[in-house]
């Protein structure tokens, strides 16, 4: 934990976003059984947040322990700043971390959040249960719990057990065939297509009618004919004609013997079942994997954020949300190139987010194409071992194999983060060792040297 988080540092007063994450459901119950108070207070607001037409919490200000207890009263949903959203090019900056938890103050620039995040979870961690529940049956699933289940959120790895999971929105149906079942899950959507008619043509088809796609709607004397891109219903007009089309999306997962099927899917009395995209079909633990496919970054890391609090919390601990979101911005910091453009870029190449943005606009300023990439969720190792300094991954694992590829692409550390500097014995860029803080020193010592301060003026 502490080799993937510890270059964040907090360097900068605002990045400047508009984007945060939401916090909904909001309610005086469900702040009885989840730390929904704990969640927003010492925040800064992304958006006014209003109770009863009136502002409460202006964007860009601190949410107050007071407010927070009145939103909860009030039952408004806040979207809020986090460091999951933070576009701080180094570290993070201070409006999105918000309060440091051991002075409840706004945290200061300087601060290492990122060990004490580590810090925060690692300690814990010492208190979690090693248990792997079985489940009976005589091919059971086993379901991993305590600090097994962490290891396997941190790590991004595919889990024991793991749920089948809808790609897309739509009704399920569940099909028993000869000892094997189906999951079917049908999408439809309709949609209408309108095409203007000229009113020198002749309509070759009624209202009603059901047309099939690159069928005939409407011709003119000279044999000018307008044609249907889909299928579907019709409805003439004197000015146009429009097609109601419905688009049918279907998928099949095959469900095997020993897992068992989410009992509020498995209806039996002829109802309909309307599932969501990215939610469980059975039992068993989501793979982060496969949701960012599915859903995307936002919902994979809320997804993370909630599972280590679910473990964390089944035994009693307490930790705060902005400890995780340090450790899964790590985790989802990086993109992978699938086409490359006109960029310096190689595809399949892991980059920061920064490098692919920079690359990107500098292609487009050329009049060049710009590249591809999708973000990646990287396990904690892999995180570390990915990181822009190769001191700091060198000294973590593999080595051998860090210092010949940094040899071999003439890398460059730049010594941004506190290992690097603590390897090589300089001062590490945290509190007043930051970079902020020295020019803040040499700018006083010129002014001093311009303007010397009379002693005795002073003693007067």
């Amino acid at each position: 934990l502490v080799d993937v988080a510890q270059d964040v540092i907090v360097r900068i007063e605002d990045c400047g976003t508009t984007n945060g994450i939401w916090v909904r459901d909001i309610s005086p119950e469900r702040a009885k059984t989840e730390p929904i108070y704990e969640k927003i207070a010492g925040r800064v607001a992304a958006e006014d947040v209003s109770v009863d037409g009136k502002v409460l919490v202006p964007s860009g200000t601190s949410i107050s322990d007071e407010n927070a207890r009145k939103i909860i009263a009030a039952s408004v949903p806040v979207k809020m700043r986090s460091v999951l959203v933070c576009e701080a090019r180094e570290g993070v900056c201070r409006t999105c971390y918000g309060r440091n938890l051991a002075t409840g103050k706004v945290v200061e620039i300087g601060e290492a959040v990122g060990v004490i995040a580590a810090q925060s979870i690692g300690e814990p961690g010492t208190q979690l249960t090693m248990r792997t529940f079985h489940t009976g049956g005589v091919a059971g699933v086993d379901i991993t719990q305590g600090l097994p289940r962490v290891e396997e959120l941190f790590e991004a790895r595919i889990p024991k057990g793991k749920a089948i999971i809808s790609e897309i929105d739509g009704e399920l149906e569940i099909i028993r065939q000869e000892g094997s079942r189906k999951v079917r899950v049908i999408s439809r959507e309709e949609f209408e297509v309108s095409y203007p008619i000229d009113p020198k043509m002749t309509p070759l088809i009624k209202s009603k009618d059901d047309v099939m796609e690159g069928q005939e709607l409407a011709r003119d004397a000279k044999g000018n004919a307008v044609k249907t891109r889909h299928a579907g219903k019709v409805t003439v007009s004197p000015k146009e004609i429009t097609v109601r089309t419905l688009d049918e999306e279907v998928r099949e997962y095959a469900i095997p013997h020993q897992v068992r099927i989410r009992p509020e899917l498995d209806r039996r009395d002829g109802q309909k079942v309307v599932i969501k995209a990215g939610q469980q079909i059975t039992e068993g633990s989501i793979s982060p994997q496969e949701l960012l496919h599915i859903l995307g970054k936002e919902a994979v890391q809320t997804f993370l954020v909630d599972e280590v609090q679910k473990v964390y919390r089944s035994q009693g601990v307490d930790i705060n949300d902005k400890h995780i979101e340090v450790i899964v911005r790590q985790m989802m910091r990086k993109v992978r190139v699938d086409s490359a453009g006109d960029t310096g870029l190689l595809p399949g190449e892991i980059v920061s987010q920064w490098e692919y943005e920079e690359g990107n606009a500098k292609a487009l300023a050329e009049g060049g194409e710009p590249a591809t990439a999708q973000t990646v969720l990287l396990g904690l190792i892999k995180a570390a071992l990915n990181t822009t300094s190769w001191l700091s991954a060198a000294s973590f694992q593999e080595t051998t194999r860090v210092l010949t590829e940094a040899a071999i692409s003439g890398k460059v550390d730049r010594l941004r983060g506190l290992k690097e500097n603590v390897i090589i014995g300089k001062l590490i860029p945290a509190g007043t060792g930051l970079d902020y803080y020295k020019k803040q020193r040499e700018q006083a010592a010129r002014v001093l040297e311009e303007e010397p301060i009379d002693l005795e003026t002073l003693s007067v």
